[in-house]
């Protein structure tokens, strides 16, 4: 466990190196093999374009109000007031949807970046939202490390500014050229720590994700600790020990090679309901990933 995360739950470390333990990959694994360049480069390419966006509607509402001051001028002392009102109206308009257009999000979404079948990209993407999230609302704590040595928590305002256009950027790049792109103010500027708390990305692990898991003797290990979690809770845990019951049913030995609805066909025989066993094959069974959420995952094999 070591080798892999090697953090302690009270360890502050860099915000890049602490999205990776987020996604409890080795210690030193580069930004690129979580994230493809490729991706990255579109992600910095959108921000740079966001930017030149948000500066074309600050100047259109700029000169928009300026010319629905002059309408409003002319409306009141140049007859006919028609004219002035015209224009008076001409420029609220353009003020008012320039202003309604600063507020729609540019930055590129899930399936926007993830142009063909890559499921652990996607699931490293809705990692980065889900900590982007837990940094915005204060659960995990990030903080500015200053030039001159200094620490400074942020501000709940300045946390706000990841969860604003192109905010992944200030865990995912380094360059704060890149950051003066996001348009929320204020953005921090100096480097970032976060304290992860033991978290893990809930996507880390799913029903779905020790399903899939290839290694058996992992697997094994893992069911092992998550049933000794479940009986720590004791009742509180019923419906999870069910379902991890239902997740080492449809990974029995006799079952490999065979497709899902063989084995819901086999398993409703023995009395497992077939919707249950299906949102457990999807990873979105509530009872199982949500008693996941209080567990110390970062003890997981």
């Amino acid at each position: 466990m070591q080798e892999q995360l090697p953090l302690r739950p009270a360890e502050f470390v860099k915000i890049r190196d602490g999205f990776i333990a987020f996604l409890k990959q080795p210690a030193g694994t580069p930004i690129e093999l979580i994230i493809p360049q490729a991706v990255l480069d579109v992600m910095a390419a959108a921000a740079r374009r966001g930017r030149i966006r948000q500066r074309v509607l600050v100047t259109l509402r700029v000169a928009s109000l300026l010319v629905a001051i002059v309408g409003a001028v002319l409306g009141a002392f140049v007859n006919p007031g028609i004219i002035g009102i015209a224009i008076l109206l001409l420029g609220g308009g353009a003020f008012v949807w320039s202003h309604d257009r600063s507020k729609v999000r540019r930055e590129p979404e899930i399936d926007e970046l993830v142009t063909e079948p890559n499921d652990p990209l996607q699931s490293n993407l809705r990692a980065l939202d889900d900590l982007k999230h837990l940094i915005a609302n204060g659960d995990v704590i990030c903080e500015e490390r200053l030039p001159d040595g200094t620490l400074k928590p942020l501000s709940p305002r300045a946390r706000a500014a990841f969860l604003a256009d192109h905010g992944s950027l200030l865990v995912v790049s380094r360059d704060q050229s890149l950051w003066q792109c996001i348009p929320h103010r204020p953005i921090p500027m100096s480097a970032l720590w976060i304290r992860l708390g033991g978290r893990v990305a809930p996507v880390v692990v799913t029903s779905r994700t020790l399903l899939k898991e290839p290694d058996r003797i992992l697997f094994d290990q893992r069911v092992e600790w998550l049933l000794s979690q479940a009986d720590k809770a004791g009742t509180k845990a019923k419906s999870f020990r069910e379902a991890l019951q239902i997740v080492v049913a449809l990974k029995r030995p006799e079952f490999e090679g065979i497709t899902f609805e063989e084995k819901k066909e086999r398993l409703r025989q023995e009395g497992l309901p077939d919707s249950r066993m299906e949102k457990i094959n999807a990873g979105i069974y509530p009872p199982f990933n949500n008693f996941l959420r209080t567990l110390p995952m970062h003890e997981l094999p």
